[in-house]
């Protein structure tokens, strides 16, 4: 763009991608750097004394971009001076949320061992915070960790030993007898039963159950 008469549409929608990546994965180098080339753009129209309708616009979009760039940067952690205290409601919820992804107001609640009340105030705080995302799982709200709550967690030190896992984790399956093979020696003769209520030994040939009152 440093060359070009005119900004494209094209190049527009690459800046607007690249500051909403940049300010979502807490990419404060490259956030400055696009901060540089607008100011930069801006002054291009500060020397023409008479713009017409398209530069007007032109300029508008590049000061509207200043501006998003200037708040991602302000809402960097670095520069939030986000200060959790490790025992405290907030950083265990954050915690928390670095355990299990999608996690539940109610669920939370009862890890904290506090009521739904307070776990919606602190997520308020943390999500104004831009460190966690809130989403809705039919009624219930279900809560992720951003890349800027994982960043403030590993400079913190708080960030959970385990694996960060997407979406809920499975319910455990419960226990079921494993199948004999077969062919394996350990498995019983057709018609044997080992179940409660049943002949431990196998039937006859030739024994045909009838019905009651019938040979």
């Amino acid at each position: 763009m440093e060359n070009a008469k005119v900004i494209t549409e094209g190049q527009f929608s690459a800046l607007g991608m690249i500051i909403t990546d940049a300010s979502l994965s807490a990419d404060e180098a490259t956030l400055v750097e696009v901060q540089d080339g607008l100011q930069w753009l801006h002054r291009n129209y500060l020397d023409v004394p008479h713009l017409d309708g398209d530069q007007r616009e032109r300029r508008g979009r590049i000061l509207g971009l200043i501006d998003c760039v200037q708040w991602a940067l302000r809402r960097l952690p670095s520069n939030l001076q986000l200060k959790l205290h490790p025992d405290g409601h907030a950083a265990r919820f954050l915690v928390a949320v670095a355990r299990r992804q999608g996690i539940s107001n109610k669920q939370l609640a009862a890890e904290l061992g506090t009521d739904e009340t307070e776990i919606s105030r602190v997520g308020r705080r943390l999500l104004a915070a831009g460190v966690v995302w809130k989403r809705k799982e039919w009624r219930q709200n279900a809560w992720d960790l951003t890349p800027r709550g994982r960043q403030y967690l590993e400079e913190t030190g708080l960030l959970p030993d385990v694996a960060l896992v997407e979406g809920r984790p499975e319910p455990a399956v419960p226990d079921r007898p494993a199948r004999i093979p077969v062919d394996s020696p350990d498995r019983p003769p057709v018609g044997v039963s080992h179940g409660p209520g049943h002949d431990a030994e196998p039937r006859r040939q030739g024994d045909v159950p009838t019905r009651r009152g019938h040979r």
